[in-house]
């Protein structure tokens, strides 16, 4: 649900209701009906805006698919195009090594 992934990335971020209003330039009362109810950003504009403040991807706000931050580094980008073109055999390879890794 829309509402639990807000709390989820708001606490993620270690921001209070009260940070994100004032970012948002709504009251507390907003962003924890936002948090509790089914009352939802108004616009494509105010998701966008939310979506930035959090630091989550908009598809996972909305639909709760994709990756929940965006992918904003080259170097991330860069692994994911390259980590793709290998074949399912090999991916499973470099998860493994990564996980070993961590």
């Amino acid at each position: 649900m829309k509402k639990l992934r807000i709390k989820q990335a708001r606490t993620a971020m270690n921001l209070t209701r009260e940070q994100v209003a004032v970012a948002m330039h709504k009251s507390p009362h907003t962003i924890k009906s936002w948090e509790t109810s089914e009352r939802q950003p108004r616009s494509m504009q105010e998701i966008e805006r939310l979506c930035d403040i959090l630091n989550i991807n908009v598809s996972w706000y909305l639909a709760g698919k994709g990756p929940v931050h965006p992918i904003s580094s080259t170097t991330e980008q860069e692994l994911l195009k390259l980590f793709s073109r290998l074949t399912e055999t090999q991916q499973q390879a470099i998860l493994q090594m990564m996980r070993v890794m961590k």
